[in-house]
């Protein structure tokens, strides 16, 4: 009896509790969602509007300082203003500067290996930049390129295709593939076939089995025409590697192409007519790699069937690190800047900082340190940026005591890149609004 009743007392509070709760939630809820509301959110780095507009003024100076420099010049600052703030930031002034630089790139002068490869890295930089906002024009672009012969390098093309790709994959989606094919096809007729591009390709179709098996068929049919060097080949090993590691095709697919890679390789080496060279060694190692992860049956067969092919291996190569020498005077107004900035100094002392270091950067490149160099130095690089960051109305100003105009356009990039991204330093462009916190120092 004594039991019933304690037990009916318990309900009862139990009942009553839960009766105060809810009738107390709304309220409880109101004054939670006041209280977060009133609840300032954490400063995040922003960038105001008129400091974005002097980021871009300052890039758009930067381009039409660089348009009296020579070729190589101009191509080293044009590459630096495609990369100068988001991409998404000047997107229709970065797509002109882009097919500005395809074209400027091929005209760069030099003769021999090294000088062709410069203009095929340009080249694809352009492309690939393009195909950030147009990915149709930048396909286009690439097809109008002249023929280049098999190599054992990639060209201006196979350098620029992968991003190309994915960008053309991503606005068409499934539909692309046999677009890029009938593409790829003809670049293969004059040159190389885009093979490690067109995993692209093959992880849009991924989930369509038998539409992935297929496009990597008619690749793999491409590739059994034995055309390709090296270079070529070591490619469509790459392709056959990410294929299977998707498993976006068939294992006796795999095997085939597999094979299809030894055959070719063992032709091209026993052909080779001269010991391969370091760089020959590395392709047909990586080459083999990949067949020996993505086709272990095809693999073990060469094992047994051509063991001098498996012997190769790419030798070890000596690099000689430069370590790059201290500016004591770069290095000493780098830290006067960075303790002024530390320090809240007022911006009087903070130009006078800013305008001294300035001044040892100009002296240096004034001096034809570096004349050869298409970038500064870190250390200036570093100077600059810190300067830009601390006083960004005014850097503009102060970089023109920077005398030779490569680098005055060069520096001036950089300064835009710095004030143009998000920072927690004092905006002085920005008006202040009573209630309302620009990007401040923390």
């Amino acid at each position: 009896m004594m039991w019933n009743r304690l037990n009916r007392k318990w309900i009862t509070a139990v009942l009553l509790l839960m009766a105060l709760s809810l009738a107390a939630t709304p309220a409880m809820w109101a004054a939670r969602k006041k209280k977060h509301a009133a609840t300032p959110k954490n400063s995040a780095p922003v960038v105001s509007r008129a400091q974005m507009e002097l980021a871009q003024q300052m890039a758009r100076d930067s381009y039409a300082m660089g348009r009296g420099l020579e070729a190589r010049q101009r191509v080293a600052l044009m590459t630096r203003l495609l990369y100068t703030m988001r991409p998404e930031v000047m997107s229709a002034d970065k797509k002109q500067w882009a097919e500005e630089l395809f074209r400027l790139g091929q005209q760069l002068p030099g003769e021999g290996q090294e000088a062709s490869r410069a203009r095929d890295e340009v080249v694809a930089t352009a492309a690939a930049r393009l195909a950030t906002y147009d990915a149709d024009e930048a396909l286009q672009l690439l097809d109008s390129l002249p023929a280049e012969p098999q190599t054992d390098r990639a060209d201006a093309r196979t350098m620029a295709a992968r991003l190309v790709f994915s960008g053309y994959v991503q606005h068409h989606g499934a539909a692309a593939a046999q677009t890029l094919l009938a593409h790829s096809r003809r670049w293969s007729e004059q040159g190389s076939f885009p093979y490690s591009a067109s995993a692209t390709v093959v992880a849009r179709l991924r989930p369509n089995e038998d539409a992935a098996e297929d496009f990597f068929r008619q690749v793999l049919t491409i590739f059994l025409k034995g055309r390709e060097g090296l270079y070529g080949v070591s490619d469509f090993a790459s392709l056959l590697q990410q294929s299977a590691a998707m498993e976006a095709i068939y294992e006796e697919t795999a095997d085939d192409a597999g094979r299809a890679v030894v055959g070719q390789l063992r032709t091209l080496t026993e052909n080779a007519g001269a010991p391969l060279t370091i760089e020959q060694k590395r392709l047909v190692a990586e080459a083999l790699n990949d067949v020996r992860i993505s086709s272990p049956k095809a693999y073990e067969e060469a094992r047994k069937t051509t063991p001098e092919l498996l012997a190769v291996r790419a030798e070890p190569v000596k690099v000689q690190v430069d370590v790059p020498k201290v500016d004591v005077d770069l290095q000493i107004a780098f830290h006067e800047l960075a303790n002024a900035m530390r320090e809240r100094r007022g911006p009087e002392a903070l130009r006078e900082v800013i305008v001294q270091g300035l001044q040892v950067v100009n002296s240096k490149y004034k001096a034809g340190a570096c004349a050869q160099c298409s970038s500064p130095d870190a250390q200036s690089w570093a100077l600059v940026s810190l300067a830009a960051y601390a006083a960004p109305s005014t850097i503009a100003t102060q970089l023109n005591g920077i005398e030779n105009p490569f680098w005055r356009a060069y520096f001036l990039a950089i300064a835009a890149q710095q004030v143009g991204q998000p920072t927690r330093v004092a905006d002085p462009t920005a008006k202040k609004v009573v209630g309302k916190e620009e990007a401040e120092p923390e």
